[in-house]
């Protein structure tokens, strides 16, 4: 946030600092994008020049003629040994200069990262951006000195509230509330109790149809909203829209990436990356392959990319992200820029993703299986939404005479003691994330039997739609 942290707390002084703020909130992104490009050339070649003695930099192969396209594209594995153990020499910065920060990991494994504190530092810079297009309707800008702005995103160690903290949670310009360190559920009963006295939002549409809006049971009028989980969103945005009085918006933000995009106001839950944070490369989902990896400024409307991302101010390089986006139009009319517009579209590993907070595998659920003695022939699980809850929906057909209801509190269970993410999120959200259905016998030798395939293997996890169809009518 830097200057803006620092201005005297005297209302005129902050309602001038606020209209320049308004004004100057994307300029930044109105740089022709050749332009944005070369500037990032230039910063990489300072990262470059401070990694390269780097036990890091050496991993990757990085000195300070390296060329970005020359290196490979890495994973969390690379990075995971100097982030556990940090060393000195294994960074750009010393390591005291750096603030440990906690992500979701595959199977119950918990994944910490080391982050600069200048990077967090920096964050502000696009979350400022970002408020301002959250509060945009269109014409103007609405926030005002002293508007109440809700977020509702994970305490420290995540990187929400690790970005909140260091800052203090405080901000001239408007007020950020409730406490980050309340639970999930006290934020959500703020909302509820203080609906009437917030202007803006940050949150997940999930929270709003499960819980927020059966409460209030009557339309609000927000001033700005954004939401955390896109494809919930997207289903709900109809009704989330005639609650809010507001279109929501979304921007794109990770542990690894942090807050690296602005919500686009042309296109309702598109953004934009912000150049300054990294530089987005992509891999064209339809022929992946690594050599395929293509510029920002080369990606076409309504094609589909996985990002692989270099962090600008952290020893991420050429990340494998897992996440992949569609893009949706090239550039925002609005906002004055010209830079392409993606929207969020799913995560590209095999795994089951529940409200961003843990991650399944099939071969977690093989392991929770064989531990809870479940008798079964094959199974198939998928996210389903119920009320905008993200469920774990497993449809197995068993060798045994269990119930649906015995399966799903068994399962529920392992699940709980043994993962230290869907424990979070159980404890988070209140909630019991496993459906199960059991599905006749004979279903999967028939769907296969149908299927024709040389190799007879079911898709245990994310079945395509077409093919859970087929399963189904077995």
């Amino acid at each position: 946030m830097g200057l803006a942290l620092r201005i005297v707390d005297t209302p005129p002084i902050n309602r001038i600092a606020l209209k320049i703020l308004k004004d100057r909130a994307f300029k930044p992104y109105q740089l022709p994008l050749e332009e944005a490009l070369e500037r990032q050339t230039e910063v990489l070649k300072e990262k470059f020049r401070r990694m390269e003695n780097t036990e890091i930099g050496k991993k990757i192969g990085i000195n300070s003629r390296a060329k970005l396209e020359e290196l490979p594209i890495t994973d969390y594995e690379l990075y995971e040994p100097f982030f556990n153990n940090p060393s000195p020499s294994a960074f750009m910065y010393s390591v005291e200069e750096y603030m440990r920060v906690r992500t979701s990991g595959t199977a119950g494994r918990e994944k910490w990262f080391m982050i600069p504190k200048r990077k967090i530092r920096n964050l502000w810079q696009t979350g400022l951006s970002g408020v301002v297009a959250i509060f945009h309707d269109g014409e103007k800008v609405n926030l005002e000195c002293g508007c109440n702005f809700y977020v509702n995103v994970a305490p420290r160690p995540f990187i929400g509230g690790s970005v909140l903290s260091l800052g203090g949670g405080k901000t001239p310009f408007f007020n950020l509330v409730p406490n980050f360190n309340l639970s999930y559920k006290e934020k959500v009963q703020y909302f509820i109790n203080n609906y009437e006295k917030i202007n803006g939002a940050v949150l997940l549409a999930s929270s709003l149809i499960s819980e927020i809006i059966p409460a209030i049971r009557k339309p609000i009028k927000l001033k700005g909203l954004a939401i955390l989980d896109t494809p919930i969103g997207e289903i709900y945005r109809d009704e989330i829209t005639r609650f809010a009085g507001t279109i929501p918006k979304a921007g794109y933000g990770s542990t690894e990436t942090g807050f690296c995009a602005v919500p686009s106001v042309q296109h309702p839950l598109g953004f934009f990356f912000d150049w300054r944070r990294g530089i987005a490369q992509f891999v064209p989902v339809k022929r992946e392959r690594a050599e395929e990896l293509i510029s920002i400024d080369e990606v076409t409307v309504g094609e589909i990319y996985k990002l692989v991302y270099t962090d600008l101010e952290s020893e991420l390089t050429k990340y494998d992200t897992k996440d992949s986006f569609k893009c949706i139009a090239k550039g925002d009319d609005v906002l004055g820029i010209e830079s392409p517009i993606f929207k969020f579209h799913a995560r590209m590993e095999k795994t089951i993703s529940l409200q961003n907070f843990t991650r399944i595998s099939e071969e977690e659920l093989l392991t929770v299986f064989r531990n809870a003695m479940v008798p079964f022939i094959d199974f198939t699980a998928r996210v389903e939404v119920e009320r905008g809850m993200e469920y774990l929906a497993i449809y197995i057909e068993l060798t045994g005479d269990r119930t649906a209801a015995d399966l799903q509190e068994t399962i529920h269970k392992e699940l709980y003691k043994e993962d230290a993410d869907y424990r979070g999120l159980v404890d988070f959200f209140g909630y019991m994330p496993v459906k199960v259905h059991v599905v006749p016998r004979g279903t999967f030798m028939r769907y296969l039997q149908e299927k024709g395939v040389t190799i007879p293997k079911v898709a245990r996890v994310n079945m395509d739609d077409k093919d859970f169809k087929k399963l189904l009518n077995q």
